[in-house]
């Protein structure tokens, strides 16, 4: 089936979603740091047993140093940049934090259209660009009841290197994806994320049994919403390993979508008719984007 890669990539959106609201439930009780802890609890063993096969075997000695050092460059923009996203959001209104960082998959579809060989069609070039400007109006309409006085320079710079750490992560990974196997990709987080994450503790100030707590109800949610990232990240790896990194980002990155609709639908949260058009739009953006 030459399009599995869409339906990867829907299924990431998907389950971003789903991590997403478990995360922000689990984050009302518990601190970021504790959040990042769980890269090291839950995303590494699982980067270890991706990689262990190719330690065994010896395959990762048959990839080329800079595919692999495109991949350790990949792995360690998008950490930082996850890391740096939640600084931001301590530091001001999600409204426009996460409506910023929302507009990484332009940088994405310009890079690939234009170094990458990529050629969609104008239909679905219009839908990435439909699904990446409804999601960035999105982020900020549903979340401008958040709002506050919030110093700018507290947190726009944040948002604009994570979005640059974002789209940067996204291109390697396309790069370091046309030369080596999606599995061994994911194994090469073994080798950054625990630096990365000793690195944010440092710039933070926190010791790491400090960042661990005990178990408790958000905690035991925390890691359920990390459990579903991963898995979203394992279908998203594969997606942009099989289809064109100017659609399936960008369709991934839509993720948000799911969150609002799901606060709808069981936080009886409200639904401006604007957001409801964005929503609306959304969708047919992947719609367009879907016409492979």
């Amino acid at each position: 089936m030459e399009d599995v890669w869409l339906l990867l990539a829907l299924v990431a959106t998907l389950l971003y979603g789903i991590s997403q609201v478990a995360q922000k439930m689990a984050m009302k009780e518990i601190p970021s740091s504790t959040v990042v802890s769980l890269s090291i609890v839950v995303a590494t063993p699982i980067a270890v047993i991706c990689l262990v096969p190719y330690l065994v075997t010896g395959d990762i000695l048959d990839v080329e140093p800079m595919t692999m050092v495109l991949a350790l460059a990949s792995a360690t923009f998008g950490q930082i940049g996850y890391y740096l996203y939640l600084e931001a959001a301590g530091r001001g209104p999600i409204s426009i934090v996460g409506s910023v960082t929302a507009s990484y998959p332009i940088m994405v579809i310009v890079v690939a259209v234009l170094f990458l060989s990529e050629t969609p069609s104008y239909l679905q070039l219009g839908g990435v660009l439909l699904v990446t400007t409804a999601m960035i109006v999105l982020s900020y309409s549903h979340g401008k009841e958040a709002q506050t006085n919030s110093y700018f320079g507290k947190y726009l710079p944040l948002c604009l290197v994570t979005v640059l750490l974002y789209g940067l992560w996204a291109i390697f990974t396309k790069l370091a994806l046309d030369e080596m196997p999606p599995l061994l990709f994911i194994g090469v987080y073994a080798f950054v994320i625990p630096p990365t994450v000793l690195w944010y503790y440092h710039y933070k100030g926190i010791k790491l049994r400090q960042a661990l707590p005990s178990w408790s109800v958000p905690f035991t949610i925390a890691v359920i919403a990390s459990e579903v990232s991963n898995i979203a990240f394992f279908f998203e790896i594969n997606a942009a390993d099989q289809g064109p990194a100017s659609i399936v980002f960008p369709v991934v990155a839509a993720s948000p979508v799911v969150v609002v609709l799901m606060a709808y639908g069981f936080l009886k949260e409200r639904l401006s008719r604007n957001e409801i058009l964005l929503v609306v739009a959304v969708i047919a953006g992947i719609v367009m984007a879907s016409t492979v």
